[in-house]
């Protein structure tokens, strides 16, 4: 390959990124103005609501005060900001994976969720669209949402959509694989490793199972995703990783609310991918992915309505992500087929018991 491919590449795929980034940022600018400085927003975000909060799976309870539905909004995008935050400075900061970029491997852009966001949620964007389009070939619906008839449909779907990824998260991934990892970590590895830890170490290793589970695992001294990749993930966790993406596919038809039955596969597909990166990056990273996923897209839909102008520029943000979701899915298959082809060299062979 010629030395200025890989330096080309780089330069790509910093455009693109810083690109749809920016459209993240605009995204997260045009909800509250959709929400407060619409008629129809302004309406509606004094309605009350009580939400529903779920812990566990479908175990949770009602919050026990009103709030009106653009103080909920509000909170919804506050806790958005905090990941996209906290996505910026974790692990390798941002900062500093697009500056090494044009100096190491594209592999390292991996070190920081907010650079390597727009890269996986393409792909999977992408992937979800092929994987119903291949259901439709074999009469497996999928189903859909209700189409909103009114204004204040419009922004009651919104406020649902915006709501999931943070209720979704906290009850699918980060309660039960966070519980799991906490229960793996001080039951079983604290003792396997001789770990002892002190009060504050034990504080950050509750956190941590939650908040950030590769950190809590290299309290302990264990294996993390950061340092092994896939490796970093044990059994245990690819058992509740898969245990939790099913049944996050199967809440979805439970619902009742316009989703069929090829709404598993495609939900399920997404859930464990939202789940490994929970595991590889912390809580940020499965809320943003479900965020880009509900949120970012129903935002400039909503917008396309009110903002006439801001119409354009989602058909060019849709067909960027679909070519670098395309893209993305081209070189994970490459990376993949290159991985399994060095194992198989790496396998000692058996002596020939009849040499020629």
């Amino acid at each position: 390959m010629n030395e200025s491919q890989p330096r080309l590449m780089s330069w790509a795929l910093v455009i693109v990124v810083f690109v749809l980034l920016a459209s993240y940022l605009l995204a997260m600018l045009l909800g509250p103005a959709l929400f407060f400085f619409t008629p129809a927003g302004l309406d509606f975000s004094k309605a009350p609501v009580q939400p529903p909060v779920f812990i566990l799976f479908f175990f949770g309870f009602i919050v026990p005060f009103k709030l009106n539905t653009g103080q909920l909004f509000m909170f919804l995008w506050s806790i958005f900001v905090l990941c996209f935050v906290v996505a910026w400075r974790l692990r390798k900061s941002f900062h500093e994976v697009v500056g090494k970029t044009f100096s190491q491997p594209l592999s390292k852009i991996f070190d920081n969720w907010l650079f390597v966001m727009p890269v996986i949620a393409s792909a999977l964007f992408v992937g979800v669209i092929l994987l119903i389009g291949l259901q439709d070939l074999f009469k497996v619906p999928t189903g859909a949402l209700p189409t909103p008839q009114t204004d204040i449909e419009v922004f009651d779907l919104y406020l649902s959509i915006s709501y999931a990824p943070l209720i979704e998260e906290v009850g699918f991934r980060i309660t039960p694989i966070g519980g799991f990892l906490l229960v793996y970590l001080f039951l079983i590895k604290t003792f396997e490793n001789k770990v002892t830890l002190s009060s504050w170490q034990r504080f950050k290793l509750f956190v941590f199972s939650f908040l950030y589970p590769d950190g809590a695992k290299s309290i302990v001294g264990e294996k993390t995703v950061a340092v092994n990749g896939f490796n970093g993930i044990s059994r245990g966790e690819w058992i509740i990783i898969l245990a939790t993406s099913i049944l996050f596919g199967v809440a979805h038809i439970l619902t009742g609310i316009g989703w069929e039955i090829g709404k598993v596969t495609s939900t399920f597909i997404q859930g464990f991918v939202f789940a490994i990166v929970y595991v590889a990056y912390g809580f940020q990273a499965p809320i943003l992915m479900h965020w880009f996923f509900n949120y970012y897209f129903y935002t400039y839909e909503v917008s396309a309505q009110y903002y006439a102008n801001t119409f354009d520029m989602f058909a060019w943000i849709e067909f960027i992500t679909l070519i670098l979701g395309v893209l993305s899915l081209i070189g994970f298959a490459i990376l993949g087929l290159r991985k399994i082809s060095n194992r198989r060299r790496a396998v000692p062979q058996e002596p020939n018991a009849f040499p020629l």
